[in-house]
């Protein structure tokens, strides 16, 4: 009994020593203190910001129609799907037009025999010349009207002249078709385009140089980087103001045509509102895709959400999150949690 009691009086002993130890460690912990680097926030000195709303737009797009006119039998394309050059996209009912060809063929074929046992005769002196030129002429005339109903058969039949996504679809099966009148529009999106309109006073600050970010809201606020590649030349006479161009590749296909976004332009000079600038290894990425930054308040890490715009030579601009005279940690995030205690160096 007094055994037990010894081995439990050691057990609680230990246990004792060993919750002190872990709280010392926790608290050892806690008390960590991280030496950093610090910059006060400040508006950009001799730097601007333009904010516009632009729209994607395709690199390049065609309507596509059929040749000859009938019925639509069915459709095998729908808007957004994305096709290869070759493939089916409608075929008409072409009963019709089959018949035509049949006839034009045997027509064809007829002429074929008669040319044949004409110029048997005409090579042995039987036939006169102006016989054996009607026939010849009969012949040509018969193969012209074959070859006809041959495409126009062929015609029925609409195929992607190259690879692309469906913009828009026109036609549905039942409906009659004319010649010349659009019935798909191709889109080649494999790198697209967003415009901006500029006003007038601003223009002459634009140039194919001037960077770019752009965010998608329809894609959860994702955002490119580009640069100016189309500037007008041609005003608006309305709203006076200037197209200008962004090209983004778009291999995955998820910038689509019409989506709205929120573009930035970076620009050296007079002019727009400062805006604040950050080092880029300053700004971190949570798991969540959510952009912040660790800031020094009260002598501890915080962690600040923003929202960054173009990269600049200065850095990144920060479009919302900071203010002035707060203080970002530039260097020795890489230890950092909230509520860590740092020092500046």
């Amino acid at each position: 009994m007094r055994t037990q009691k010894l081995m439990t009086g050691l057990f609680l002993c230990g246990g004792a020593i060993l919750w002190s130890g872990c709280g010392s460690a926790e608290k050892k912990s806690a008390e960590r203190i991280v030496t950093v680097r610090t910059e006060q926030v400040a508006p950009s000195a001799g730097a601007s910001m333009l904010n516009y709303v632009g729209t994607v737009e395709e690199e390049s797009g065609a309507g596509l129609s059929f040749k000859v006119q009938g019925t639509v039998l069915r459709t095998y394309a729908d808007e957004g799907q994305q096709v290869h050059k070759g493939m089916l996209l409608a075929e008409l009912d072409a009963a019709s037009l089959r018949q035509t060809y049949n006839a034009a063929k045997a027509s064809f074929e007829q002429a074929e025999d008669a040319m044949r046992r004409m110029k048997t005769l005409f090579d042995g002196g039987s036939l006169p010349e102006i016989k054996y030129i009607e026939v010849q002429t009969k012949l040509e005339q018969a193969r012209s009207m074959y070859e006809i109903a041959k495409q126009n058969l062929s015609d029925a039949r609409l195929i992607a002249p190259a690879s692309g996504v469906i913009g828009r679809r026109a036609v549905e099966a039942g409906e009659n078709a004319l010649p010349g009148k659009t019935a798909f529009t191709l889109l080649d999106i494999r790198t697209v385009k967003v415009k901006v309109s500029v006003p007038e006073q601003e223009i002459a600050r634009i140039t194919t140089e001037t960077e770019a970010v752009i965010t998608v809201p329809a894609l959860g606020n994702k955002t490119y980087t580009g640069r100016i590649a189309e500037k007008g030349v041609v005003a608006n006479a309305m709203a006076h103001t200037y197209d200008a161009r962004i090209s983004l590749p778009n291999k995955d296909n998820t910038l689509m045509p019409g989506m709205v976004c929120n573009v930035s332009l970076a620009l050296d000079g007079e002019g727009q509102k400062p805006f604040i600038v950050v080092p880029n290894r300053a700004v971190q990425v949570s798991d969540t895709d959510r952009r912040f930054v660790w800031c020094v308040k009260d002598g501890v890490a915080t962690a600040v959400t923003v929202e960054t715009g173009a990269l600049t030579e200065r850095g990144v601009i920060i479009t919302n999150g900071l203010t002035e005279g707060m203080e970002v940690i530039v260097e020795g995030m890489q230890k950092l949690s909230e509520g860590t205690k740092v020092k500046k160096s």
